[in-house]
């Protein structure tokens, strides 16, 4: 049972302290005084400690669920630690076997808004009280918030002592932001370094002292930034600069190819129909979302029987393949064709009749690269018309009609200024669910391999393909797909989440890195989805 007076005496300190942040960049807390102007480019600054006792603790176990599960405690909050609130429960990506329980993990949580010249992006930053002297950079999943990986990284590393700092990306409003005509992806990397000098700044300011390692790690979008970190790093050391990160984990991470390998013809650049024919992140999905189609078109692969025949959707199989995915991944292809569907039935959410994550993908990344604010990508929009429901988004006949998909140059330059170089000097270890539906296997996690061998050093590389596993862990407690867990109770059975692997890659990165034992070879690592491993402890391959 939580304190509510407790709870309550605490809010009305900590909106104390945070009225002394606005007017003065010297505070108390407790005996110490922490002079904010050194974490330089910080702004809206806001430190809160927490005990573990009564206030859900470092890793705010107890705000899962909130409002709902418990109004009182909820408004008990300040409206900093409620938006925290929401923001962490609009990132469930973990299986019900990782939910966070324990909420004993005390120290201090730093939050604002970080400027480095054009990118700005809104960060957490959490130091425990038994700090291990390590700092972790999280890369962020998706087009999420800062908080995205609360339960798939926070109480674990919080508890084993680790320091942690991750950003927004500089996209608060999530897909919207990338209509916004600005390019946002072209920070995506240089985030990861900002947020590392930023890490350490907070370090040394609360504790007098700088970590002795930095690591980083992150899920899909946050596996590419994980990747892009070490390549920057790399140029950066090259150029005489101290190193900021001592190693990384890519969880399966997004894959940008650089000049190098979709330059074909070999004339020194990269053309629009190059570029469009190459194996990109959103080429792939672009491809997925033709061979699948649009939910309610009456060609569409999405439907109950596609799903049952053998292979799975066989209209659309050799064009999956084609576009990179694997045979295990057909599980989830109907999912990630419709699965923000059911919004259309909450008022004003019409628009996402037939809209799933191929489509969405498709739409904002396009919008992003070719840098069109919602007016002009309106040409290629993924959302439904709510006065014609019938009628295909126009994304469909765009993707369709042009065989360069609608890339031109600035599309290009933008895809080409942020890619991967797969070239980095310290160790990377990679691993990717064979099952994928999201990021195909084949032209994301083994074709950034791939690079490495030719460009980098693959000498410094991992690459495990964890059997049986999805994207994300979600799936592996059933109920995720119109045409998939909703006709097959079993396929829970078939999945095997991937959180403890991750969890034992750390640990490998580590022994190699402090201790400088080799870490397995690349691998398929076999597993058995009926009987799930959630100890890491136990796990060699």
């Amino acid at each position: 049972m939580l304190n509510r007076k407790k709870t309550i005496r605490r809010v009305y300190f900590v909106a104390f302290l945070a009225s002394l942040i606005l007017i003065s960049p010297l505070i108390c807390v407790g005996d110490m005084s922490y002079n904010f102007n050194k974490l330089k480019g910080l702004n809206d600054i806001n430190l809160q400690t927490y005990t573990g006792i009564s206030d859900g603790g470092l890793a705010h176990i107890t705000y899962w669920g909130l409002p709902a599960a418990d109004p009182d405690y909820y408004a008990a909050l300040s409206s900093k630690e409620q938006a925290k609130v929401s923001k962490i429960n609009a990132n469930v990506l973990h299986a019900a076997a990782f939910h966070p329980t324990d909420s004993d993990i005390s120290g201090a949580e730093i939050t604002g808004l970080l400027k480095r010249g054009p990118r700005e992006q809104r960060i957490t930053f959490r130091l425990p009280d038994n700090w291990n002297r390590k700092l972790i950079v999280g890369g962020t999943p998706g087009l999420r918030n800062e908080y995205a990986n609360e339960a798939i990284l926070i109480p674990w590393l919080l508890d084993a002592g680790y320091a942690y700092i991750a950003g927004d990306k500089g996209i608060p409003g999530g897909a919207n932001d990338m209509q916004s005509g600005k390019h946002p992806t072209q920070h995506w990397g240089k985030m990861m370094i900002d947020l590392a000098a930023l890490g350490r700044d907070c370090i040394k300011m609360l504790t007098g002292e700088t970590p002795d390692l930095t690591y980083t790690m992150g899920l899909s979008n946050g596996g590419y930034q994980t990747r892009r970190a070490l390549e920057i790093d790399h140029v950066r050391v090259l150029k005489g600069k101290k190193r900021l990160f001592d190693g990384g984990v890519d969880w399966s991470g997004g894959y940008w190819p650089d000049a190098r390998v979709m330059d074909v013809n070999r004339d020194g650049k990269v053309s629009v129909t190059e570029y469009a024919a190459a194996d990109t992140m959103v080429g792939a999905i672009d491809k997925a979302t033709l061979a699948m189609g649009w939910f309610y078109s009456a060609d569409t692969q999405t439907t109950p029987d596609e799903f049952l025949k053998y292979p799975r959707f066989p209209g659309a199989y050799l064009s999956m393949i084609d576009a990179g995915y694997s045979p295990e991944s057909s599980l989830f292809w109907g999912y990630y064709n419709t699965n923000f569907d059911g919004y259309q039935y909450i008022p004003g959410f019409e628009i996402y009749r037939g809209v799933g994550y191929y489509n969405l993908v498709s739409y904002v990344y396009r919008a992003d690269l070719r840098g069109d604010d919602a007016a002009v990508s309106a040409a290629y929009s993924c959302y439904s018309d709510p006065a014609q429901p019938n009628t295909p988004p126009p994304l469909y006949d765009w993707l369709r009609s042009d065989g360069d998909g609608g890339w031109n140059k600035e599309s290009v330059r933008y895809a080409l200024k942020n890619a991967n170089t797969a070239e980095f000097s310290v160790p990377l270890l990679s691993l990717q669910g064979q099952a994928d539906g999201l990021l195909a296997l084949n032209s994301q996690g083994l074709e950034y391999k791939d690079a490495v061998e030719l460009y980098g050093s693959p000498d410094l590389h991992r690459f495990y393909i964890i059997a049986h596993s999805s994207h994300v862990d979600t799936h592996v407690d059933g109920g995720w797909g119109y045409s998939s867990a909703a006709v097959d109770p079993l396929i829970p059975d078939l999945l095997t989440p991937m959180q403890a692997y991750v969890q034992r890659t750390l640990s490998y990165l580590e022994a190699w890195v402090e201790g400088g034992h080799l870490p397995p070879d690349s691998k398929l690592v076999e597993t058995d989805p009926a009987n799930d491993i959630i100890d890491p402890t136990v796990l060699n391959w």
